[in-house]
């Protein structure tokens, strides 16, 4: 009879770790640990310890190298010093330094605005590449607000968190899984909000005008209303059901010039498009909504794709890819146009 290990995790070996065995047989008084280089067989560590439990720990100064890929096999003893069977297929490992893995929110850092691109820092000495990320944003009691999901794309190590209120302070992690499954995590990191609110409604301007024996008004403020193409649904008094309807804005609404537009939607058709927009200038843009199982997005995503024509250029934008909404969430898109060009982001946040 023979003891079974469980997988054993990436780990560093100026650290150590437990290896974890399944056992059914007589109470365990001690355990035996035997280590060999998988290249060459070469055994590298052995020793017995005192212990009842179903786990070994492997101490930081067993002479594993970071770097290395070992092989492991274990054995227990009963309190009559009788030894279990070694396994004859040994369970692989690899040592890796401890990665450098940190958010660019610091412990006690103030945030001047309601949304951050938050980085993610990642490298590791014997360059075990980073295989997914998560960075979430939860309230000051550790409740969820934002997620990312496993993020698999790690060219990009960043994300948006919105929605930030003034005054307020939050938390924010992220969690993630090298090539060979040595899970990272940064812990939970407190921060502040504090921004000047400003005023979006300007108060109203009385100026009088004796000569007219009146007062003048100004609000500096232009309206525009949207026509739709027939009556709207409204859904919890909160969302416009436009899913089989739409809205034109042609009054008090210019897209002339470099702006930045940002949009929610809750519960998108898929393959429709959600916006268009045009101006005098020739320029057009359509965005569309899109989910699907693709081969480079790791399973079923949701992503936004933008086709414009612009200066003379006609050209498609792919937002990246996200986790299909729950019932809870909604997509906030941003669009920019900086000289004439576009950018497209999207996020997922709760309502």
């Amino acid at each position: 009879m023979y003891a079974t290990i469980h997988p054993i995790e990436p780990f560093d070996s100026s650290i150590g770790t437990d290896i974890h065995f399944s056992w059914q047989g007589n109470q365990i008084y001690k355990a035996r640990c035997l280590i060999k280089e998988n290249a060459s067989g070469t055994t590298v560590y052995d020793k017995i310890i005192s212990t009842m439990k179903q786990s070994y720990s492997l101490p930081a100064d067993s002479e594993l190298k970071n770097g290395g890929y070992y092989v492991a096999y274990l054995s227990v003893f009963d309190i009559d010093g009788k030894e279990s069977t070694l396994q004859s297929v040994g369970t692989p490992f690899y040592c890796y330094e401890t990665p450098e893995f940190k958010l660019s929110v610091n412990p006690g850092d103030v945030l001047k605005s309601s949304a951050y691109q938050t980085g993610l820092i990642y490298t590791q000495k014997q360059n075990e590449p980073l295989n997914s990320f998560c960075i979430t944003l939860y309230t000051y009691q550790k409740t969820e607000l934002q997620t990312s999901g496993d993020l698999y794309d790690t060219s990009q190590l960043e994300y948006l968190i919105s929605g930030l209120e003034n005054a307020k302070q939050y938390y924010i992690r992220a969690t993630g899984k090298t090539l060979h499954n040595m899970n990272l995590d940064t812990g939970y990191i407190l921060f502040t909000v504090s921004y000047t609110q400003a005023q979006i409604f300007n108060p109203l301007e009385l100026n009088n005008r004796a000569e007219h024996g009146a007062i003048e008004i100004k609000s500096n403020i232009i309206s525009t209303i949207g026509i739709p193409e027939k009556d709207i649904i409204y859904i919890d008094n909160e969302f416009a059901d436009l899913r089989e309807n739409f809205v034109t804005y042609d009054i008090g609404f210019e897209v002339n010039g470099d702006f930045t537009k940002a949009f929610r939607f809750h519960r998108p058709v898929p393959n429709a498009k959600i916006i268009h927009f045009t101006n005098k200038d020739q320029c057009h843009v359509n965005i569309y909504y899109r989910e699907g199982n693709y081969s480079d997005s790791g399973g079923e995503k949701a992503f936004f794709e933008l086709e414009a024509v612009s200066l003379g250029s006609k050209y498609i934008l792919f937002s990246k890819y996200l986790p299909l909404p729950k019932d809870t969430q909604q997509f906030v898109l941003c669009t920019n146009r900086i000289g004439g060009y576009y950018e497209i982001r999207a996020e997922l946040v709760n309502k």
